[in-house]
């Protein structure tokens, strides 16, 4: 789990340096305000898309996550009464 959520830093961590870098880029290179404007949404667009992504693994993971715990949880509560059971 450890490893996941490192991961998951880091993938936000390239996300929103990607965009500091791209808003950057473009306010530095030269170019119209029309020209500027169409390329700063088409980044953001891209980096909206990147974070739909990321928000839908981190979501899928999150309910296969709770799904083996609640499978781990019940097994837990089946072998306790069936160690009860053998004990009366």
């Amino acid at each position: 789990m450890k490893h996941d959520e490192k991961a998951n830093g880091f993938l936000l961590g390239v996300l929103i340096g990607g965009l500091i870098g791209s808003v950057t880029a473009l306010l530095i290179a030269p170019s119209s305000g029309k020209k500027l404007r169409r390329k700063i949404s088409d980044r953001a667009e891209n980096l909206y898309e990147d974070a739909q992504e990321y928000y839908n693994s981190g979501k899928e993971k999150a309910e296969e996550y709770y799904r083996e715990g609640k499978k781990m949880a019940s097994d837990i509560v089946d072998e306790a009464k069936k160690l009860v059971k053998t004990q009366h």
